[in-house]
């Protein structure tokens, strides 16, 4: 059985911090590592995918957010938790460098990151989750035809409270962390 999870990063893999601008910012969560460790046991693929409208509102350059992103996959595998891919979207269609000032498809809630990722690592959507902290991870779900989970870590508390649970996309599940949604999410498979 083909299944894969699609991560947030800011405030659900690593640490919420606004714009990470610099290597210094990037703090795995604790608890992230351990729960791409279980995916990965479990058979999962784990795909990350980020919105990074901080290259569209000149905070720093698509090619720093390559690097720390890079730099963040190598902390994750130094501590035994290997992510399969990464897809980010530098576009902001209020942004101040104008090659990213754009609407584009990738961008969450809408659907390019997930299809880019069907495309290139050939993976199926049958067996396909969501987990993030934000209303968009959940509608990034719903658009995608698969089942969105919301975490509280990050703004996940917040975004919720301000909705009062009235996200657009209701979350199919709603956990304290990534690895409470690992758990129950590994679970159902056994």
């Amino acid at each position: 059985m083909d299944k894969t999870v699609f991560l947030d990063r800011d405030g659900t893999i690593i640490e919420e911090m606004g714009y990470i601008n610099h290597f210094s910012r990037i703090r795995p969560l604790p608890e992230a590592v351990e729960a791409i460790k279980l995916f990965k046991k479990a058979g999962f693929k784990v795909v990350v995918v980020t919105n990074q409208a901080g290259v569209a509102r000149g905070y720093f350059s698509e090619e720093e957010l390559v690097q720390m992103n890079k730099y963040m996959l190598k902390e994750f595998e130094k501590k035994g938790a290997k992510i399969d891919a990464l897809f980010y979207c530098p576009h902001h269609p209020e942004g101040k460098v104008e090659k990213y000032r754009l609407k584009c498809n990738c961008r969450k809630p809408n659907t390019g990151m997930i299809d880019k990722a069907v495309e290139e690592l050939g993976v199926s959507l049958k067996e396909a989750w969501v987990i993030g902290d934000r209303s968009s991870d959940i509608a990034l779900a719903k658009n995608s035809g698969i089942r969105g989970v919301l975490v509280l870590s990050g703004y996940g508390t917040g975004d919720y409270v301000q909705s009062r649970g009235g996200f657009l996309s209701k979350p199919y599940a709603i956990f304290n962390d990534v690895l409470q949604a690992a758990q129950t999410i590994i679970n159902c498979y056994q």
